[in-house]
């Protein structure tokens, strides 16, 4: 059997804030897209991507350290484990028919162990799988949903950290240069106007590169089970 070549999975997500923002349901079928609860256009947009048979994703929401809001019923540094579980399934209703779950800001709650391992128990039970987008390097959550035993990944490359002339052409390149040497990458990029016009070109050009577009779940590899932590036996 010949051997797979690279492979690049691509999130868009930070989906349903805006009526612009269904823009990045015409990229290829291969791009994962991740919807924003509890937005003016996230259910509607989700919900006409998974009628086109897309894989779809959860953002869910996270408090940050940062001065930015993360959006109504975030997951927050206070909430104890009964509210934040009723926030997760809250999302979860808002945004049906999803496959996994990344977080949207986060900095100031990945790094808590307890509240991730919270998180998590909700995934579990739903058999959905997880992407820590790494909003910071003290973000527990992978860890936390590796103990779990959740399918699970970090994210290695983002698209579009700002929208500087070059910007996208420099952190697309270095993942070219990652899926080549390492067999495969994750992106995260956002439905920037500027981020879809330069995707419209990328995009098919990576077969000329020998590198395969492919869902974010193709990806996994069975997760490493480890010992749950005592805070987060039930």
């Amino acid at each position: 059997m010949a051997q797979a070549g690279p492979r690049l999975a691509l999130i868009i997500d930070d989906i349903g804030a805006r009526e612009a923002d269904r823009a990045a349901l015409d990229l290829p079928d291969s791009v994962t897209l991740a919807f924003l609860p509890h937005t003016p256009w996230g259910r509607e947009f989700a919900l006409a991507a998974w009628r086109e048979d897309r894989e779809l994703m959860l953002h869910l929401p996270m408090a940050t350290t940062g001065p930015k809001s993360p959006g109504p019923w975030a997951i927050e540094p206070e909430l104890d484990r009964w509210q934040v579980q009723y926030r997760v399934k809250k999302a979860l209703a808002d945004i049906p028919f999803v496959s996994g779950v990344n977080n949207h800001m986060g900095s100031a709650v990945t790094p808590d162990p307890d509240r991730m391992a919270w998180v998590m128990e909700v995934l579990s039970l739903k058999g959905l799988y997880f992407v820590d987008s790494l909003t910071t390097s003290d973000s527990r959550a992978y860890e936390q949903a590796q103990a779990w035993g959740i399918a699970s990944q970090k994210r290695d490359v983002f698209l579009d950290p700002d929208r500087q002339p070059g910007t996208l052409e420099i952190q697309w390149n270095e993942a070219l240069e990652q899926a080549q040497r390492r067999g495969e990458v994750l992106v995260i990029g956002h439905p920037y106007p500027e981020t879809l016009a330069f995707l419209e070109t990328a995009l098919p050009a990576l077969s000329d590169q020998g590198i395969e577009l492919v869902p974010m779940s193709a990806l996994f590899t069975p997760p490493v089970l480890l010992p749950l932590p005592a805070q987060s036996a039930r």
